[in-house]
C-alpha cells in the first residue's frame, strides 16, 4: 500500500469511529505500529488529525 493510500485511510477511519489506537490501525492496514505512528506525526503536523497518546 502506498504512503498515500494508508494517509487516506486514516483519515477515513478516524472521521468514522473518532478514536482508533495505533495498534488498530496496524492491523487493519498491515503495516508496522511505528509506521502508523510516523504517518499519525504526519497527519498531526498538517492538523489533519489530533494526534493522542497511543492514537488518534
Amino acid at each position: 500500500m502506498l504512503k498515500r493510500e494508508r494517509l487516506k485511510n486514516i483519515l477515513q477511519v478516524v472521521n468514522t469511529q473518532k478514536f482508533v489506537t495505533v495498534d488498530e490501525l496496524a492491523q487493519a492496514l498491515n503495516v508496522s505500529e511505528m509506521t502508523i505512528r510516523r504517518d499519525l506525526n504526519e497527519l498531526h503536523k498538517v492538523n489533519q488529525i489530533l494526534r493522542v497518546h497511543g492514537g488518534a
